[in-house]
């Protein structure tokens, strides 16, 4: 199956080929993302990495970004 991920950062779109039954955690492994430090969005909504994902739809990768003073 074949997602598209948004991602936000780096203002790029990533086309990305999953086996079916793939899951976002998958998803993040494929575009060699930490899950601990990206968030997937499922229109507005945010999906957990074991939520499986369809063919065909886009999704936005969010970086977890934490710090300042």
């Amino acid at each position: 199956m074949r997602v598209t991920a948004d991602l936000v950062q780096t203002h790029r779109l990533e086309d990305v080929e999953l086996a079916a039954g793939a899951t976002g955690m998958d998803l993040l492994e494929r575009l060699g993302l930490a899950p601990d430090a990206h968030i997937l969005l499922r229109g507005d909504m945010p999906i957990p990495v074991d939520e499986p994902l369809a063919d065909g739809e886009r999704l936005i990768v969010l970086s977890a970004v934490s710090g300042g003073t």
